[in-house]
């Protein structure tokens, strides 16, 4: 590799966008660059005007990671894991893509400065081992949404270099060991790789001033132990955005943009714009914006700023039903035009973003008709739109400006236009206090009133920045005044703390995190809402609940086919309630409070999917009563009861008839590559129409696969033929037809499942990335227990080394590795291995760690438990710390026994801080010899005991490596126990 180092950043910049980066953007990446442990790294907060490119942080972040590379781990700042978090339900597409793009670029690299970049991000990754060689590539890039844990991809790895773009409840969640999304018995893992070697950019800081105020005190609590020489000592940053950081913050240590930035032809003509605003105040009382009225204004105002120049209008407002009454008044109008809100399913938000790709700063403008785009707060933050002409209504200062970011974001030389509205009822006394911006949208308003000669007012940066304070203090005290409220979080001590490491089982009570994440405000945790239209309406019979649960096992529901609602929302849907809901786009809306559990005419239920879980508990659970629902869940609606109008906006189909309800098959491939079509007449309904459809649909209401595949094979050829089949469509049947190993299996709803095992050419790295705790369970290859020891003892080396781990640990972990999986040689477990058959189990010479006939879903994984004999919730893992206590001389070599049996016993995410109690009457003396040593023990481990050392062996443990340290040793054990996994399907396919 050639010599890298922070005087290349401006090439590296030039040669991945094709422009010369912006002075601050270059006086920050020599500085993150070279910065030694001792020195102060990335600045606390960089403080920035709207559209100076703030997202650059990324450029600057990987660029300075591989300056780093070959540096000792003991020295390196630049954290492996960068996080760009911001506060909004819908993740910025935009700044995925920015990510995207880059990895990309990085990827396909064979020379210039991109290439030393790439080659060095490639050595972190890899570590000189030659199965990560096989998989690593420069930089991964992933969005962290609410959903299903299987898009959490992103902890496939702990030496990856990696970008995730996540909202402040996605990552805060994991990072205090209480992730929402995924199961609970990944927690540690999330919290582990969050809180370790990371950098964590908050963008837009002011906005989301509760956790800026939690991530102080993790820094703080990050590395408290008990002097242990051992404990993992990796970089982790907090970088605040925000164009007016918050007090506490030292100047010095804020970077700002200086002359250089404001004399660059391109950044000056941003910030130096003319941005001239109207202020129209419309005697409308503040209850009826609902009515249409209000919409109506807003579209009018919208129309009118059309002229030859303006052709893009935005049109910005404070509530989904706003925006949506004020869409539907523009296509009324015969106007084209879009609407965006962060109560979309990110597959129709993505899909919808497409069609804008013209408005992007700096792209080549030809609208023949004029584009409304009517959005929420959704694109308050990020967003890389530009508008000629911008409507919105009143809202705080920071929120107005975040907003008008977004008009004329290049600084063209035009006329741009805006216009600011209020309602007459929002601005009397009686009004003042808004539900979301609280006073201070009236303080705002009076402000600009004060300000605006003939009722206009210049909302470009500069302009509007000459209006404020030049004393600092006063500046601070006016922002503080006309900014949106901004509670603060509680203090977080360390007793919050012990409690949250313990994730199995959570205690009682369990200190919310939500408070930590927005503070004590009234407003309710969201849920992820989806819906299928292969499920049975009536899910109060026993018989449907569990039907639904084998059909959601086939295809569970992922991220990107969920919109976010509130817990109170839907309780109150559940109940019967549709009427519209009046919904923001900022983190949580008002709590309603308790529903009292009356009836308003119907009892709508729908399952909670808890996502795969050991075979024999029900993965997914009734939504009968409130206690059922935990933020962050994954809900699921039976599509026959409808409610995504209630909850969102879900897009008709392109052609203009009805909206496609269920995108299951879609997202599925979307998030995994694999195919997967489930032939089932409610899931056909959003598929072309044609004489291959139909064929289809006939053979799913045999309700049995057919005697000839080739007669499905040929139908799914046809279909690709279509000329108006979608292109995922197309993709996923592709894959599926040449995939030599495709099936087809019975649908247990009637119909049948198309199912690949492979990913699709256009993803890249292999098929299946298991990621959660039992992933025995998902395999669909034999692999001898030895051969799998050995396999993750090499992965869990390879991570540990790669960590800067000493040599102690790197041993120990290792250790664990080599033997965590002992307690598979259970009669009963092998018997499991084989379909529930303990002679077939018996007459095999051969003891599994994995086999590819493990029974899937929850009725054949029943049986099979039932016919070995296999008991109830019972944990290998635990039976294989007494064997490993057992095996005479092997815990002599570990240089910490305590972490050793608790790396084998966490395993899978349990004994924190106890082991799960499991009845097993009729105990196993279980026996194995591998690698030299004799393990026995019998299977009533005993370990369930309060007296069985296992809590207290938690507690020393945590506090010699801390409680985010001790999360990062389980989590290298864990994924490198995953990895191999994934390696053993991939070298049984070639």
């Amino acid at each position: 590799m050639n010599d890298l180092s922070a005087e290349h950043f401006d090439e590296f910049f030039r040669e991945v966008h094709g422009v010369d980066p912006f002075p601050w953007q270059s006086r920050l990446a020599r500085r993150a660059a070279t910065a030694r442990r001792d020195d102060a790294g990335w600045p606390a907060a960089l403080a920035l005007p709207t559209s100076a490119g703030k997202t650059a942080c990324i450029d600057v972040a990987v660029f300075a990671l591989a300056c780093q590379a070959q540096w000792d781990a003991a020295e390196r700042t630049a954290p492996r894991r960068i996080f760009l978090v911001v506060d909004r339900r819908v993740i910025v597409d935009d700044t995925y893509r920015r990510a995207e793009r880059l990895a990309e670029k990085l990827a396909d690299a064979d020379s210039g400065v991109v290439k030393d970049v790439a080659d060095r991000l490639l050595s972190l990754a890899q570590e000189g081992n030659d199965a990560a060689a096989n998989a690593a590539i420069p930089l991964d890039v992933f969005r962290m949404r609410g959903g299903a844990y299987r898009d959490d991809r992103w902890v496939r790895s702990p030496l990856q270099p990696t970008v995730v773009v996540s909202t402040v409840d996605q990552f805060g969640s994991r990072l205090l060991f209480r992730g929402y999304g995924p199961s609970g018995n990944m927690r540690p893992v999330h919290a582990g790789l969050s809180g370790n070697d990371s950098l964590v950019v908050l963008d837009e800081a002011h906005c989301a001033n509760p956790f800026r105020q939690t991530m102080a005190g993790v820094q703080r609590y990050r590395l408290w132990t008990d002097d242990s020489h051992d404990a993992p000592a990796t970089p982790f940053q907090v970088v605040l955005l925000s164009a007016t950081p918050p007090a506490g913050i030292a100047d010095a240590d804020t970077l700002t943009a200086e002359n250089d930035d404001r004399a660059h032809p391109v950044l000056g003509a941003r910030v130096g714009c003319a941005k001239p605003t109207r202020l129209v105040r419309a005697r409308i009382p503040v209850n009826a914006e609902g009515s249409g009225t209000w919409a109506s204004r807003l579209a009018e105002e919208a129309a009118a700023l059309v002229n030859d120049q303006r052709r893009a209008i935005g049109v910005m407002v404070n509530r989904v039903a706003i925006a949506k009454s004020a869409y539907q008044v523009l296509t009324g109008m015969g106007h084209d035009a879009v609407l965006l809100t962060g109560r979309m399913r990110p597959i129709d938000h993505a899909r919808t973003l497409r069609r804008l790709e013209g408005l992007r700063t700096g792209e080549a403008r030809s609208f023949h008709n004029p584009l409304f785009v009517v959005a929420t707060q959704t694109l308050e933050v990020g967003a890389d739109l530009d508008f000629d002409g911008l409507v919105t209504e009143c809202a705080s200062l920071d929120a107005l400006r975040q907003r008008f970011g977004r008009l004329n974001r290049a600084g063209r030389a035009i006329d741009a236009r805006g216009v600011i509205m209020a309602q007459l009822g929002q601005l009397t006394a009686r009004g003042r206090v808004d539900p979301i911006y609280g006073e201070t949208l009236a303080n705002t308003w009076e402000w600009l009133a004060e300000r605006a000669g003939d009722g206009v007012v210049d909302f470009g940066y500069d302009a509007l920045d000459r209006l404020l304070p030049a004393n600092p203090d006063e500046r601070r005290e006016l922002l503080s005044r006309l900014s949106a409220p901004a509670p603060d979080a509680p203090v977080m001590l360390p007793a919050h703390v012990d409690a949250w490491a313990q994730t199995s089982p959570v205690p009682q009570p369990d200190p919310d995190v939500s408070i930590f994440l927005h503070g004590p405000s009234q407003r309710a945790p969201d849920v992820q809402v989806c819906w299928r239209s292969d499920l049975p309406a009536d899910l109060s019979l026993s018989y449907n609940e569990r039907l639904a649960v084998d059909v959601l096992s086939l295809c569970p529901p992922v991220s990107a086919e969920c919109i976010p609602v509130p817990i109170s929302h839907l309780r109150r849907w559940l109940r019967g309630d549709d009427a519209a809901l009046n919904l923001s786009d900022l983190s949580g809306d008002a709590d309603d409070g308790p529903d009292g559990g009356g009836s308003l005419g119907a009892n709508r239920q729908a399952i909670r999917w808890r996502g795969p879980q050991d075979s024999h508990a029900l993965n997914a659970s009734n939504v009968r009563r409130r206690g059922n629902l935990r933020p962050g869940d994954t809900v699921v609606i039976p599509a026959l009861l409808g409610g995504w109008d209630a909850f969102g906006h879900v897009p008709n189909r392109e052609d203009g008839g009805h909206p496609v309800v269920d995108v299951g098959d879609e997202a599925q491939f979307q998030a995994r590559g694999i195919p997967l079509l489930r032939i089932h007449e409610g899931t056909l309904d959003a598929w072309p129409d044609g004489q291959a459809k139909n064929r289809l649909l006939e053979l799913a209401q045999r309700n049995q696969p057919p005697d000839d595949e080739e007669e499905i094979a040929g139908l799914v050829d046809d279909l690709t033929a279509a000329d108006d089949i979608p292109q995922w469509l197309r993709d996923a049947a592709e894959a599926w037809h040449s995939d030599r190993r495709r099936r087809i299996l019975e649908h247990p709803a009637g119909g049948l499942v198309l199912k690949g095992t492979r990913r699709a050419a256009k993803f890249h790295g292999e098929a299946g990335t298991p990621t959660d705790e039992d992933d025995s369970y998902s395999a669909t290859v034999d692999v001898p227990m030895e051969n799998h020891l050995a396999g993750v003892a090499r992965w869990a080396a390879h991570f540990a080394h790669g960590a800067g781990l000493s040599e102690r640990l790197q041993h120990d972990l290792a250790l664990a590795a080599r033997f965590h999986d002992l307690g598979k040689a259970d009669p009963r477990m092998q018997a499991m291995f084989h379909g529930g058959s303990a002679w077939v189990a018996a007459a095999s010479d051969t003891v599994l760690a994995k086999s590819g006939n493990w029974p899937t879903g929850w009725t054949a994984s029943r049986r099979a438990r039932r016919e070995a004999g296999y008991p109830t919730g019972f944990r290998h893992e635990l039976l294989s710390v007494r064997m490993i206590e057992n095996a005479v001389g092997l815990l002599d070599t570990a240089h910490d026994r305590d972490l050793v049996l608790h790396l084998v016993a966490s395993h899978h995410g349990r004994c924190r801080p106890f082991a799960p109690v499991v009845d097993d009457p009729d105990a196993e003396d279980v026996a194995i010899s591998v690698f030299g040593y004799d393990a026995s023990a019998s299977s009533r481990t005993g370990l369930e005991r309060l007296d069985s050392g296992v809590p207290e062996r938690f507690w020393r443990l945590t506090r010699r490596y801390g409680w985010w340290g001790l999360a990062l040793l389980e989590a290298l054990v864990r994924v490198a126990d995953h990895r191999r996994s994934e390696q053993e399907e991939i070298e049984h396919r070639h």
